[in-house]
């Protein structure tokens, strides 16, 4: 294993580099360099970026233009424009007979009543029924609250 240096043979080894002013100018126009240049490096890295999303927003907007001219071409078809017409404002060709079916009663499948094929009377009068009951509303002089005797 080997061990750290100590102190002395650093100081040692710092001496043996023989630095010349040419080296020392060197590192400082290096340095310069990069403080010079890292604004404008950012800058570029910045602008980059944003143009990154301009084009992802243009192929957005080139994607919806194309969306939006197929549908205007949908609309230019005068079959979708008729079946647009009779899906959405219910219109019909003359001569057609519109039905509207509207299923908000569901009548299970276990409820099965079947009609009789027999005709069946009424053993009430309806008319003598409905002339009662006009004359009794007609001459009775209880109001609506009070019941009737």
């Amino acid at each position: 294993m080997k061990k750290p240096p100590t102190p002395a043979e650093i100081a040692a080894w710092a001496r043996s580099l023989n630095f010349s002013a040419f080296s020392l100018i060197m590192v400082l126009l290096v340095g310069m360099g990069v403080l010079v240049l890292s604004p404008g490096i950012s800058t570029l890295i910045d602008q980059r970026r944003q143009i990154a999303e301009l084009e992802a927003s243009v192929k957005a907007s080139n994607k919806a233009v194309k969306e939006i001219e197929a549908e205007r071409d949908r609309w230019k078809d005068p079959a979708f424009v008729r079946a647009q017409a009779r899906d959405r404002l219910f219109f019909v060709m003359p001569g057609e007979t519109q039905l509207s079916v509207i299923q908000d009663i569901e009548i299970p499948a276990s409820v099965k009543k079947t009609s009789s094929t027999e005709i069946t009377t009424v053993k009430q009068d309806w008319l003598k029924n409905i002339a009662g009951s006009l004359l009794s509303a007609g001459t009775t002089s209880a109001t609506p609250e009070e019941p009737k005797p």
